[in-house]
C-alpha cells in the first residue's frame, strides 16, 4: 500500500475488490496483513474448483476493471495463480 493510502486501499479491498471478485465466483480463504518485515503487506488466498475458473475470472474484463481500481492505492500490485493435486 502507498504510504497514506492505507485506509482507502483497505477500504477498496472490502468494499469493491473482494465483492467483485465473490460476484465472479471467486472468495477469499485467507488475508494477512504484514506488519513487519519486507513481505507484501496485504497478501490474500483462496480456491477454486479448476483451473479455467481461475482463467475465466482473471483474464475478464470486470477482473481488469477491479484491479485498475486499486492501483492508485498500492505499489507492485500482483496476482498469482497456483494449480494444485486436489488429492493431496
Amino acid at each position: 500500500m502507498l504510504q497514506g493510502k492505507e485506509q482507502e486501499c483497505q477500504d477498496y479491498l472490502v468494499n469493491k475488490l473482494a465483492p467483485g471478485l465473490a460476484r465472479l465466483g471467486f472468495q477469499f480463504s485467507d488475508l494477512w496483513y504484514t506488519v513487519w518485515g519486507n513481505s507484501p503487506e496485504i497478501l490474500g488466498g483462496g480456491e477454486l474448483d479448476d483451473l479455467d475458473k481461475a482463467r475465466t475470472i482473471f483474464l475478464s474484463s470486470t477482473w481488469n476493471k477491479l484491479a485498475s481500481g486499486i492501483e492508485p492505492f498500492t505499489e507492485n500490485f500482483k496476482v498469482r495463480v497456483t494449480a494444485g493435486d486436489a488429492d493431496n
